[in-house]
């Protein structure tokens, strides 16, 4: 079930004769919520999801699923990890004037199929495609030279929670 592509990569309507190439992440995001609406609906699904919860076992990996391309954009992938908040990041996130209490951080890592370091006007659309425009300024990018890491705090309806991007410094991966 894991590890297979997100819905159908035919485009649902051809594009006109003057269609002119997607250039910033907004404009992608608004493509992929046109034509791949199911798409997001299975990611949230998957972002929802017991398996998507990590598991101190080595064993655990995240769900990893193929996204649809993009035009001629890259091949992506996205692998799913949610993590339980402790007490002293709640601690934090009250002490910074939050009165939602985070329950989860949801985190995305996208990486390009081929193997090159991920595009990120795309990695970035599909987050924005995912996430609320009212939302979007919760989720915070990680730096990596290859990988589009992004995560965020949601609350126990999985409704995203503002934090500072402090509070992310030492997720970045090895």
């Amino acid at each position: 079930m894991f590890n297979t592509a997100f819905g159908s990569t035919a485009h649902k309507s051809p594009r006109p004769s003057n269609y002119t190439p997607l250039t910033t992440p907004e404009a992608i995001a608004a493509e992929i919520e046109e034509l791949y609406s199911e798409t997001l609906e299975r990611l949230d699904a998957v972002i929802h999801h017991p398996r998507s919860l990590a598991r101190p076992q080595a064993t655990w990996r995240p769900p990893t699923k193929l996204l649809p391309r993009i035009g001629s954009g890259p091949q992506l992938s996205i692998a799913v990890t949610r993590r339980r908040v402790g007490p002293r990041a709640q601690a934090r996130i009250r002490g910074y004037g939050e009165t939602q209490v985070p329950a989860y951080v949801i985190e995305l890592r996208i990486t390009d199929a081929s193997g090159l370091p991920a595009d990120r006007r795309y990695t970035e659309a599909w987050v924005r495609a995912l996430i609320d425009d009212t939302d979007i300024s919760a989720v915070h990018e990680l730096p990596s030279a290859r990988a589009a890491t992004y995560v965020w705090l949601v609350d126990g309806s999985y409704t995203p929670i503002p934090s500072p991007s402090s509070l992310f410094e030492g997720m970045v991966a090895a």
